[in-house]
């Protein structure tokens, strides 16, 4: 075993990975096929920092991708929230070590080394409006808004004020309303369209 030789490796696929790495994929790349000798090198490759430990089965290099991380522990997850209204530039910064998606099914959060992925669940019926960006699936600006709106009326609340923060008047109403004909709360409709109609 020669942890410098793993640790160039690692650093060569590193890129490619965006530093984020499952049990799998580390086993595909050293080749080793022995359980405790494979184990004895991801020990030592995290001793020398090389990569860390975020979760059962998930590794990160010391630079790592969030969001990537949050699309491969749910591959049908979509980044939404927060987290894509800043990417969209529709509200200031989001936490640099924090990051909301949204899937399918039962919610999920996963922290550790210091962030935190959150993942929202939501029906089958709202899995809409998003779009893989180099590998990760991103909401646009108008579905990245709907789920903000739509669980803070479910009593999720942001750092940011849903009412003065957020720019609705950057969104493409037309989509906006497209959308809006998905959601079945005719509570949360009116609410909705009140926000984006007093921008």
């Amino acid at each position: 075993m020669n942890v410098a030789v793993d640790d160039r490796l690692l650093q060569t696929l590193a890129a490619a990975q965006r530093g984020v790495f499952s049990k799998a994929d580390l086993q595909t790349a050293l080749g080793d096929k022995h359980p405790a000798a494979f184990a004895r090198r991801i020990r030592a490759l995290c001793d020398v920092g090389a990569l860390r430990r975020f979760m059962r089965g998930w590794y990160v290099t010391a630079e790592f991708d969030l969001a990537t991380l949050s699309q491969r522990i749910a591959p049908r997850s979509y980044i939404s929230f927060g987290t894509a209204l800043a990417r969209e530039l529709l509200v200031g910064s989001a936490p640099q070590r924090h990051v909301m998606a949204a899937k399918v099914g039962v919610a999920r959060r996963y922290s550790g080394l210091g962030v935190e992925i959150v993942h929202v669940g939501i029906a089958p019926h709202l899995d809409f409006g998003h779009q893989p960006i180099d590998g990760v699936a991103w909401a646009d600006a108008e579905k990245a808004v709907l789920d903000v709106l739509y669980f803070h009326l479910r009593g999720r609340r942001y750092v940011f004020d849903i009412y003065s923060d957020i720019a609705f008047e950057k969104l493409d109403g037309d989509r906006f309303r497209a959308y809006l004909k998905r959601y079945r709360n005719p509570r949360f409709v009116a609410f909705a369209k009140g926000l984006l109609e007093g921008a």
